[in-house]
C-alpha cells in the first residue's frame, strides 16, 4: 500500500526499502519506526492517507503489447481447489528498482483472500488455495506500474 502525508506530500510505499529511514520492505505504516511522525515534515501519522490504486486490465488479451504481457497474471488450475499464478508471458524484470511486489487473490466480492509478498530476488509466481470460491480475481502489483488484473475467473 502507498500512503501520502497530507502536510508535505511525502509518499510512503510499504513495498519499498527506505534507506534514509532504515526501513525494510513491507514495513507497514502502523509499524514505521518514525515515532509515529512523517520523516519529511514531522507531521502526525494520522496525517497520512491511503492512496487508492487504479486496477489495470489488458484491453485486448488476444493482441496484448509487451508492456501488458509483463504485468498481467496468468492463472493455471492445478486442481479444483488450487491455482498457480505467474506474472509474465514475457518475463517481468525482478530487479531491486523494478519488480512484482505482491500477488493477490480476491473473492467475487473483491475481498482479499490472501496476498503473497515478493522481493526482487524471487520469481513472480505464487500458489493459492481456491476452496469455496465460485469466482475469483488475481492481481499483481508492480512497484513501478501499479496493480494489474486477470479479470474475474470462474473456479472449476
Amino acid at each position: 500500500m502507498k500512503y501520502l502525508c497530507t502536510n508535505c506530500n511525502y509518499m510512503y510505499d510499504e513495498s519499498m526499502w527506505d534507506s534514509r529511514e532504515g526501513l525494510e520492505p513491507w514495513t507497514t505504516i502502523d509499524k514505521m519506526m518514525w515515532n509515529h511522525s512523517c520523516p519529511s515534515c514531522g507531521g502526525s501519522i494520522e496525517d497520512f492517507q491511503k492512496i487508492e490504486e487504479e486496477v489495470l486490465y489488458a484491453e485486448f488479451p488476444e493482441s496484448k503489447w509487451i508492456f501488458e504481457m509483463k504485468h498481467v497474471p496468468f492463472v493455471k488450475f492445478l486442481s479444483s481447489d488450487k491455482i498457480s499464478v505467474r506474472v509474465w508471458e514475457v518475463e517481468h524484470p525482478m530487479e531491486e528498482e523494478h519488480f512484482i511486489s505482491s500477488i493477490i487473490l480476491y473473492d467475487e466480492y473483491w475481498d482479499i483472500i490472501e496476498e503473497k509478498f515478493l522481493t526482487y530476488e524471487q520469481k513472480p509466481e505464487a500458489e493459492f488455495e481456491t476452496t469455496d470460491l465460485d469466482y475469483f480475481e488475481v492481481m499483481a502489483r508492480c512497484n513501478l506500474h501499479g496493480l494489474w488484473s486477470t479479470g474475474v475467473i470462474k473456479n472449476i
